[in-house]
């Protein structure tokens, strides 16, 4: 398999959706609605749900900004939402998780949406349905925009309990998340959202505990992200209707080394507008294609309950497009391919190899490296699960990437249909690193 070079760039800041609200005729609006839905068509995601395959009885964690939990669609949905807070505000006030402030909850609703929406419309709008209604979302907050009316909607500070920043202690709020998804047993976990924070500590927990980590790539040409960018993680790249990746804001097609697959992410059918959340809107993202690629696992886990974390990738992998199991191939378009859930679905995964294909066992420097994932193993208690010896260092220069934000609502570029507006994000290269992605792990066992 082609080794992939993974140049590693930090984001450092992003500014909030900006928009202005157009009244269109019902009619319209209801043509807008209905083309939103493709990927749930195209993706012959019903005929799933109608064999019985919807997710049930499987975890996916979704880690994001608040949510707004009682929008059209979410009501009633099967979300179990974390009471704890990850951030608190200057005068020690913790953020709280579920919010109505649009410009704060709107990126987490709508991230949910495509896992756990339940079909339910509002007046005038069309059914936006989940991909795996029937998993359980464990909803995370670990990330807050401002949504003080007047505000610019940046990042706001996130800082811990006591008032320190967060990080003093060596960990961010994501990388918190990440373990405790893995110790509320979470099987898949869905991260919309980039920074330069480390999470290297969460990610080694997942792989140890064998939970898959899905995460968006940046929606900027060539610009790296974590946690896409880092060892063994899943990054999901975005494309529309007609087969084509997204552009960034520089008109470009968003090419990278570091993308994974690719999943519907453009011209998508999304909940709430900045008028009101009755309404719904298209908009576009890695941020939207990340859960769909989560959903899509969650099913196939339902299916084939005993299939490991790394045998839902290796499948992932061998399974993309229109054409049937095959053995992969990657390009900087669309990395292995459309992610397919037909195409999971017909072939049991424990057929291929226990080895997470993205997973670098040799770069001692890797985040997270092997060291880490069997010191992970042996803390959560796992050391009867023999890994592989860790890697002696080798010429390679460690990563040394300094943590500059702790939170970056990734994706999600909001198109002009039903309502005018759009995402800016503020990107800023901090440096470059060299890290490799293993291959494939071994051939289709029979």
């Amino acid at each position: 398999m082609r080794r992939r070079r993974r140049p590693l760039a930090a984001a450092v800041g992003a500014l909030a959706l900006i928009a202005a609200i157009v009244a269109p005729s019902s009619a319209a609006a209801a043509a807008s609605a209905e083309s939103g839905l493709w990927w749930f068509d195209r993706g012959r995601i019903q005929e799933a749900h109608d064999a019985g395959f919807d997710g049930t009885g499987i975890k996916v964690a979704v880690i994001d900004s608040q949510i707004n939990p009682d929008v059209v669609g979410l009501r009633g949905a099967n979300i179990t939402l974390d009471d704890g807070s990850y951030c608190f505000d200057a005068s020690g006030q913790p953020y709280p998780v579920v919010s109505a402030d649009y410009v704060a909850s709107s990126h987490g609703t709508r991230v949910a949406s495509m896992i756990a929406g339940t079909g339910e419309a509002p007046a005038g709008g069309a059914p936006i349905k989940g991909v795996a209604p029937g998993a359980e979302v464990l909803y995370y907050s670990a990330g807050v925009v401002d949504g003080v009316e007047g505000e610019d909607g940046s990042d706001a500070e996130c800082l811990r309990e006591n008032g320190e920043p967060q990080g003093d202690d060596g960990r961010f709020a994501l990388d918190r998340a990440i373990s405790d998804a893995v110790a509320d047993g979470a099987d898949i976990i869905s991260i919309s959202s980039g920074s330069s924070t480390t999470v290297s500590q969460g990610l080694a927990e997942a792989y140890a505990a064998g939970v898959v980590v899905v995460a968006a790539m940046s929606n900027e040409d060539g610009i790296t992200l974590w946690p896409a960018a880092l060892n063994g993680v899943v990054a999901v790249q975005a494309f529309g209707e007609d087969g084509r990746i997204q552009n960034g804001t520089n008109g470009q097609p968003n090419l990278t080394d570091d993308v994974v697959v690719a999943a519907p992410g453009v011209g998508l059918l999304l909940p709430g507008t900045p008028g009101s959340w009755d309404a719904q809107e298209i908009g576009s993202g890695t941020s939207f294609a990340t859960p769909i690629v989560s959903g899509f696992l969650a099913v196939v886990k339902q299916k084939y309950p005993e299939a490991t974390g790394a045998q839902l990738i290796q499948s992932l992998l061998h399974n993309t497009g229109t054409k049937g199991e095959h053995e992969p191939e990657w390009n900087d378009s669309t990395g292995y391919g459309a992610a397919s859930l037909t195409g999971m679905l017909a072939v049991d995964p424990t057929e291929y190899p226990d080895v997470n294909p993205l997973f670098d066992t040799e770069d001692p420097y890797a985040q997270p490296s092997l060291r880490e994932v069997d010191e992970a193993k042996a803390a959560l208690g796992l050391t009867d699960q023999t890994a592989a010896p860790t890697a002696q260092p080798g010429a390679d220069e460690p990563s040394q990437g300094a943590p500059l934000a702790p939170w970056l609502i990734g994706g999600g570029i909001v198109l002009v249909l039903l309502v005018i507006g759009g995402i800016v994000l503020a990107i800023v290269l901090t440096r470059s690193s060299r890290r490799q992605a293993t291959e494939q792990g071994g051939n289709h066992g029979g």
